[in-house]
């Protein structure tokens, strides 16, 4: 959107209700499921690596770098559709990622090799990537402002939901009818689609915006650099919070089931099992951070998840026997993932909703661009040496979360959002 003249716009400000009603809790609904089939698609890859490997007689170093190199594909989705939903509106945008990466996921299926495998997964990256951030705009923009924390949390609760869901659906369809199958089934999510046509309208927020800025005679534009030179010290934090959280989460996720099933010798069917409880599990923990995030505030609440799971990370590497590899990584996954939902969500309260997409868009795309090394890197690792050799690095990474919450990210908790660049928090 064009911030030009945005300084002569006759604010008025925009109250969100601190009760939640069946708009605002449909929206949530739908963009939970939407995170869910979202993850289920991205995790297909993850769990299949130890078969492919076998299957097609490729090294890690190799899934690694199609893991890698998809997303920095996918890199297009993240920045193009959150612009879109400054442009056009946040619900075709969601539409539009929802239905892309359902049918380009059933195409992923066909492939026959790590090179069609790269192409096709990278262009599924492109839709699927696109999702998270525009969902995380409708649910910032429509939750209670009292638990906007406990929603974004719950929102990315649909990330364990997705990631269990794919999980149990490889220990049911996989023997029986091989991987492709997994990516087969991921076009059914395209149905959700026709809910969100019928069942939620445009974000209020968004409409009133757009409504004040046709009233003062703004137009909407494309504007990709007005969230840096307007909003510098905001980016880089939004940017810095998604390449910690991200750098751990891919290189954690892509791994594990790896690290478990081959390096750890537990088997196929002992890692989905192990995953699908560990993702269980995780939902509470989306929505208990969320919630003392706001009861709390996130300045202390996330640098209280961060700090022991980067202990534990490092311990992982050093856990032999089954028991203590279910246990050990049950509470790093629980830590880890506690304070995802609401840490990723923090960054879309740092921009206007004139510029939010915009704003997230540009700081998601440089943040997991940089992450995206992540798997690469851990590929590179386990292929020298072990998964395990890895885990302090990613350790490192979630560890920094905790001086950016405590020394230099805002704590916008429970504050009312703000519309036009220039406008002061409230």
């Amino acid at each position: 959107m064009s911030t030009a003249s945005t300084a002569s716009v006759a604010v008025t400000p925009v109250t969100v209700s601190d009760r939640w009603t069946r708009y605002n809790a449909t929206v949530l609904t739908i963009c939970i499921l939407g995170w869910a089939f979202d993850i289920y698609e991205a995790t297909i890859m993850q769990l299949v690596t130890p078969i492919l490997i076998k299957e097609w007689g490729i090294t890690p170093a190799t899934m690694g770098t199609v893991t890698t190199i998809s997303r920095w594909i996918g890199l297009i989705g993240t920045f193009a559709f959150p612009v879109l939903a400054d442009l056009y509106g946040r619900k075709p945008a969601l539409i539009w990622a929802i239905l892309g990466y359902s049918i380009f996921t059933g195409l992923t299926g066909f492939s026959t090799g790590w090179i069609t495998l790269l192409i096709f997964s990278s262009i599924t990256r492109i839709a699927l990537a696109g999702e998270n951030p525009v969902g995380m705009l409708m649910v910032t923009e429509t939750a209670p402002t009292k638990w906007r924390a406990t929603a974004l949390g719950g929102l990315v609760g649909g990330y364990p939901f997705g990631y269990m869901l794919c999980s149990l659906a490889a220990l049911v369809v996989v023997p029986l009818w091989g991987w492709r199958s997994l990516y087969f089934l991921g076009i059914l999510p395209a149905l959700l689609v026709l809910w969100i046509r019928i069942g939620i309208k445009e974000s209020p927020r968004y409409e009133r915006v757009t409504a004040q800025m046709l009233k003062e005679g703004l137009k909407k534009q494309l504007d990709i650099l007005s969230p840096a030179r307007e909003y510098p010290r905001e980016t880089l934090i939004a940017s810095l919070v998604y390449f910690f959280y991200l750098f751990t989460w891919l290189g954690w996720s892509a791994w594990m089931p790896f690290y478990l099933a081959t390096e750890k010798k537990l088997g196929f069917q002992v890692m989905g099992s192990y995953l699908s409880i560990w993702m269980f599990c995780a939902i509470f923990a989306y929505w208990i951070c969320g919630w003392l995030c706001d009861v709390f505030g996130r300045r202390w609440v996330i640098p209280a998840f961060a700090v022991p799971a980067g202990a534990l990370l490092i311990a992982m590497g050093h856990v032999d026997s089954p028991s203590s590899l279910f246990w050990v990584g049950l509470a790093t996954n629980f830590l880890i993932t506690g304070s995802f939902g609401t840490g990723l969500g923090y960054t879309a309260e740092l921009f206007p909703t004139q510029i939010r997409g915009t704003g997230v868009g540009a700081s998601f795309t440089f943040g997991l661009g940089v992450a995206s090394l992540a798997p690469m890197i851990m590929g590179w690792i386990a292929t020298a040496h072990s998964v395990a050799a890895g885990l302090p690095l990613l350790a490192c990474s979630f560890l920094l979360l905790a001086p950016l919450f405590i020394w230099f990210a805002p704590d916008t908790t429970r504050k009312e959002l703000t519309d036009f660049v220039g406008q002061k928090a409230g």
